[in-house]
Order: C-alpha cells, then sequence, then structure tokens
C-alpha cells in the first residue's frame, strides 16, 4: 500500500486484529490515529522517526484498513483495543502520542495502564469529548452522516483539518482515507467522543507530557488546550501560529522535530 507517499506494509493482518505498522528500533512510541484517521497518515512519522525509535501506528477498529472490525462506541473501549494489541505485539512499555480523538485515546490508556507509558504527546486535542467551539457539534455531524453518507462526510470533515481546506494539496489524499471508515464506526466514534470526559483525570497524568496545537486548529478552541495544560502537571506545550489540526501533514519537518527533542531528551525510562 502506498499513502501519503510512503510505502507501508501490515505486520498484523489476522481477521480480529488491527492492522499494525511498525519500523524501527529502540524504545517503542506508539501513535494513535484520531476520528476517521488510519496508519498511513503516520507514513512521514515512520519514516522520520523510526531511524531513532521503534515506531508502532495502528487503524483502530472500523477504520482504515481494520474496516472489518467493530469499533467501540466508548473511548475507554479503544484504550483497552489499543492496550491489548500492543500486549499482542509484546510491548510492554511505550512512549504514546494521540491526536484528536486519538489523544481522548491515550489519555484514557494513562488512566488503565500508567506503569506502561513514558512520555507523552496530546497533539491538537483537549479534555472533553463534546469539542466545545468545534466547526459543528457532534449530533449536527450525526445528522450529516445519516443524510449524506460516509464518503461525503468524511471529506467533509477531513477538509477542517487542513489551513486551506479543500484547496490543500493533502485534501484528496486525507478524504480518501478518512472514507475508509464503516458507518458503524463513523457514527460509533461520534458518540464516543461526546460521551467521554477526561478533566477529571488530568491531575493523575504524571508522565512528561508534550501538548501540540495549532492555533487555526477548528476542532479543539484554546480553553481546552488550556485546560489540559494546567491540568498536567509535568506538561510543556507548543503553540504553532498558523498551523490547522492536521499540522504534522502540512509542516511535517517542524513536527518531528517537536517530537524527537521531546522523546529523546532521556534514554531512561520515566519514574512513575
Amino acid at each position: 500500500m502506498v499513502a501519503f507517499g510512503y510505502e507501508m506494509k501490515s505486520l498484523v493482518s489476522e481477521s480480529e486484529s488491527l492492522y499494525v505498522e511498525r519500523a524501527g528500533s529502540g524504545e517503542t512510541l506508539v501513535l494513535v490515529h484520531g476520528y476517521l484517521g488510519g496508519s498511513s497518515q503516520w507514513a512521514a512519522e515512520l519514516r522520520a522517526l523510526s531511524p531513532h525509535l521503534d515506531v508502532i501506528a495502528m487503524d483502530l477498529p472500523g477504520f482504515a484498513n481494520s474496516k472489518h472490525m467493530t469499533s467501540p462506541d466508548q473511548i475507554t473501549g479503544y484504550a483497552q483495543v489499543v492496550l491489548d494489541c500492543l500486549d499482542q505485539l509484546g510491548v510492554a512499555r511505550f512512549h504514546l502520542l494521540g491526536h484528536s480523538m486519538g489523544g481522548m485515546i491515550v489519555q484514557e490508556i494513562v488512566h488503565l495502564a500508567p506503569q506502561r507509558v513514558n512520555r507523552l504527546v496530546l497533539y491538537a486535542t483537549g479534555p472533553l469529548g463534546l469539542l466545545p467551539g468545534r466547526f459543528e457539534t457532534m449530533a449536527r455531524s450525526r445528522e450529516r452522516l445519516a443524510q449524506d453518507g460516509v464518503d461525503a462526510t468524511a471529506r467533509r470533515i477531513s477538509a477542517t483539518w487542513l489551513l486551506d481546506r479543500e484547496a490543500s494539496p493533502m485534501a484528496k489524499t486525507l478524504g480518501d482515507l478518512a472514507a475508509q471508515a464503516s458507518e458503524q464506526a463513523a457514527e460509533a466514534g461520534l458518540w464516543a467522543m461526546e460521551r467521554w470526559d477526561g478533566r477529571g483525570n488530568l491531575s493523575h497524568i504524571k508522565q512528561p507530557t508534550l501538548i501540540v496545537w495549532g492555533d487555526q486548529d477548528r476542532s479543539y478552541q484554546w480553553p481546552q488546550i488550556e485546560t489540559m495544560w494546567r491540568g498536567i502537571a509535568n506538561a510543556s506545550i507548543a503553540v504553532l501560529p498558523n498551523c490547522s489540526h492536521a499540522l504534522h501533514l502540512e509542516y511535517p519537518q517542524l513536527f518531528h522535530s517537536l517530537l524527537l527533542d521531546f522523546l529523546m531528551k532521556s534514554s531512561s525510562h520515566s519514574t512513575l
């Protein structure tokens, strides 16, 4: 499969397993995509980070190459699926990055298995699944999903993640990925986000944490970012000007520099 300019090969392809990409060696970094995403969106990260780290990216149930699987309708359900997948791969400890809905999932992973997570990256995400100030409410997204179908809804929503929307050179490829979601997963993901509230767990996150946010993000507004920054004791923040929700696709070199600077600061595991 070729996606986002990088050839990717599946490591886990059994019918009841998540589709997984893995490259590199060293300490493990797990990349968790968000709503309507998939492992192929991390192609540049696999290429850039694998010389330094063992990088794992997976397709969550119901999305992309895991479309055949039933999606949970709770964020905790996704978190458990990721942990089960890592158990299957024999990965005990890891750095963890979550984007958008994936950021909610990784917060739940820290809550469920804090002793397994070394460093945490919360990228274009927040602590409240209702997403106050989002370009449209979750209820409206469900209405339009029912009216317009998965393909049109996925392409419309994914375009909002880019600074130039449909005019972005990444819009078609990102839309093609988003449209691979099953109808069940497209609806379940919206319910999972709307029902989730992780604000009460922020103070329990002890891992060194990097928060990355673009100031033109149409999904997550500054109050959500500030809540995480102030609520997590060991958090630092990178606010990037004139950047969108999917800034890793638009400014990959900057994104990679931030990650490597943060993740490679210490070769030893964090003590929790």
